[in-house]
Parts: structure tokens; sequence; C-alpha cells
């Protein structure tokens, strides 16, 4: 009966739709405050009664302790019986299941969705507005982090296992293999500003099948479907990530990986230790840094001739002429300290990834040559929410807010299988 009596005690502060002259979104809002406020109150009750018969069944308990519970209709309290020397032991919460933390897997899964979108004041305001769970902004930051620190130890235990082998390039020349799909994978380094002042280098890894990479016009292609890593550790620890990762996505499936990156030694050391028989292509996206580093400063007063300059060089290079780009960089007249540098810095990189720079010969077999893909990756897991104004990060914040973030823009079900676990062991 008193459930009851609160359900009509709710009921009869509810303005029907039909006599209000309320907006209907209004009405709305009210009808929906008035039935979650009425099933908070009922969780609450019966989730105490639950707890008082399972409390019945245990002798010693030192004192009465309330507690807040963040569900997915508020924050409830409940009293609770605590047990131990130290009265810090509740068996009543164990038995009945509830979280030690404190949060429903729901909502914890909304204030980390909201953490790791947005800097933790907005998420946080989110947060109560969508589910009238309060907490401090200090304490949802806090709440991420931790998350971010069990997903990296549950991803840790996830078995490596061996992949089909993927098609030799070197063997290929020799005897064409049957058509296999093409897997993507690119790596790159960003940096991230750091507590109490400098950087630290967070590695982002990316990877997709061929048949995600979509080309909407003749300027412009998407990635549909695609899977991040991310760290602050060092290389060999990004290396297990990104292992993990693939092997995870292709399992079984017969395919031939090929490789983007920029010109840093640790990438390509790490491709040729995990996957000796990749392809390996240099971003064109990159390269065409360098040629415009040159163009400003050979160019400094002409806009025009920059842009005449570079396409120039990027049309030889996608003929696979890099020799015909560094002769014509070297001809350029001496201007300033800085321009003869740029050139020095374009003929090297060009010089040491001659073996990643057959352009001609990767567009012919209908590989990408590089859209950004990987500088883009860079930016959706760190620059958009680690690198903001005025941002400054713990090891342990960056490390866990970008794991979780990398997670959480995946197009796999790793995200939901994580907040699964959760559910099921509270």
């Amino acid at each position: 009966m008193q459930l009851a009596s609160i359900v009509i005690e709710q009921l009869s502060n509810l303005q029907l739709f039909a006599t209000s002259a309320q907006s209907a979104e209004a009405s709305v809002n009210e009808f929906v405050e008035v039935w979650r406020d009425l099933g908070c109150r009922i969780l609450q009750q019966q989730l105490q009664a639950q707890l008082a018969a399972v409390e019945v069944k245990y002798t010693g308990a030192r004192q009465r302790r309330s507690k807040r519970y963040h569900t997915p209709l508020g924050t409830i309290n409940l009293s609770r019986r605590v047990y131990g020397s130290k009265g810090s032991e509740c068996l009543g919460e164990k038995a009945l299941g509830l979280p030690a933390d404190g949060w429903f897997s729901q909502v914890k899964e909304l204030g980390c969705a909201l953490g790791v979108g947005s800097e933790f004041a907005n998420a946080n305001r989110l947060l109560e507005r969508w589910s009238r769970v309060s907490v401090s902004e200090h304490t949802l930051a806090n709440h991420v982090e931790q998350t971010g620190s069990e997903l990296i130890a549950a991803t840790a235990l996830d078995s490596t296992t061996a992949v089909c082998p993927v098609v030799s390039s070197l063997s290929a020349a020799a005897a064409p293999p049957p058509e296999r799909p093409v897997f993507y994978i690119g790596a790159d380094g960003i940096h991230t500003p750091m507590r109490g002042g400098g950087t630290c280098e967070a590695k982002v890894g990316v990877m997709f099948w061929q048949r995600d990479h979509w080309r909407l016009c003749p300027t412009r292609s998407i990635v549909k479907h695609r899977e991040y890593v991310a760290t602050l550790e060092g290389v060999d620890a990004f290396r297990e990530q990104l292992n993990r990762c693939y092997s995870q996505t292709v399992q079984q499936q017969p395919h031939q990986v090929v490789f983007l990156g920029d010109g840093a030694a640790w990438i390509w050391l790490m491709a040729t230790l995990l996957f000796p028989d990749a392809i390996q292509i240099l971003d064109f996206f990159h390269v065409s840094e360098y040629l415009w580093e040159v163009a400003r400063h050979a160019f400094a007063s002409s806009t025009e001739q920059q842009h005449s300059w570079v396409e120039a060089q990027q049309e030889a290079l996608k003929q696979s002429q890099w020799r015909t780009v560094v002769a014509a960089a070297q001809r350029l007249p001496p201007t300033t300290t800085d321009g003869s540098q740029s050139i020095e810095r374009l003929v090297s990189y060009l010089n040491n990834n001659q073996h990643r720079i057959d352009y001609q010969r990767y567009r012919q077999q209908g590989l990408m040559i590089g859209s950004g893909v990987v500088e883009s990756s860079n930016r959706r897991i760190v620059t958009v929410r680690l690198k903001q104004s005025g941002m400054f990060w713990s090891k342990f914040g960056a490390e866990a807010v970008m794991n979780l973030r990398a997670c959480y823009l995946s197009s796999s079900k790793r995200w939901q299988d994580f907040w699964r676990n959760i559910a099921d062991n509270p």
C-alpha cells in the first residue's frame, strides 16, 4: 500500500496534457521529471528493503552509515550496516551487488562519455541535467580517470592471438597471390601539455579496412569504420597496444597490411618488427608539408608561385619522380638560412624514405597514399580533448582519458563490451 500511495500522490501533481495551457515541450519535461522523481523514490525504498532483508543474515554490525548511489533515475541514499574492526565493510552491499564506488554502470558510462568528449566542467553540467546526478567537477574527473585506468588494465589482460599471415609484398612481385583485402595501419606522435610544464609525446594509432575508405568526390573521402589506440607510454607499450588491436580486428581474415606514417624512425622500426611483409607508405600529407615549407621561403612574396611550385612537385611525386623534386628544390636560388635548411630537410626526408614513396605504383594498385587520416587521428584522440586552451594533465589523467577516448571513438564494440563487463561485475 505504501508504494500505491506514493504513486497516487505523484499522479495528483501532474498536469494532464489535455487541460494544460503550457507548451508540449514544458509538459513533456514536467511529465518526465515527475515520473523520474517517482521512480527514484520507489527505487530507493525497494533497495532499502532488500538491504534490510539481506542484513538480517549477519551479526556483529558496528553501526549504520548512509551512502549515496548514482542510478539512472538519479542519486539515492541507502542506510547500511557496516562491519569489521574499522567499520568499513558492508556485507549487505556485497550480497546485493551494489556498486562499491556508488556508480551504477549506466550513469558511470554516461559520465565517462561526457568526460572524454568535453572539458570536465561542461561534462559535469550535462551529467546533472541528463541524469539528475550531482557531483563535483573534481569527483567526475577522478571518476573518469579511474575508469580509464580500469580500461587500460582490462585491455592488457586480453590475449593477443596469431593472425592469418599477410601477403608478402616482396614475394608478390615474383608470383602475384590471389587478391586479398587491404588493411591500413597508421601511427604518429603528438605532444601533450603536462602539469608542471613541458609536454609528453602521445602515440596514436589508427587502423581500418580499405573497403571502409569511401571516396565521396575527387577531393574528399571518409573512413566509415576505424579503430584507435593511444598511449603516453614508450614505443614498446604502444607496439603492444597496436598489435593487440590489430589482432582483434583482423582475426583470421586473409589480408595485406599497408602501413602509413611520417618520417619518424620509431614508427618504421615498429612497423618492420610487427609487420615485416607490410607495404610501407610515407604519408603524402607529410611530404607535402615539407614542400610547402620550402615554397614559403623560396617565394615569400608570392602565394601564387608557392602554389604553383608545390603542385608541380606533388605531381612529380605522384609519378614516382622524387629525384626530380630533389633537383627542383636544389635549383632554387639561395634566399635565407632558414630557406636553405628547409631544402636540406626536404632532400634528406626524401632520400631517407625513398623506398616508401613509389606513389605511382601505389596508386596503380589502388592504395591510399595518405589523405591526412593519420593526422586527423591525432586531432580526434588528443588535440580536441587534451590540448584545449589552459589544459595541463598529470600522466595518469592524460593516459586514462586518451585511452577511454580511443575506445569510445572506435567503430567496434570495444566500448560496449567494456561496460557490459562492468555491469556484470559491479
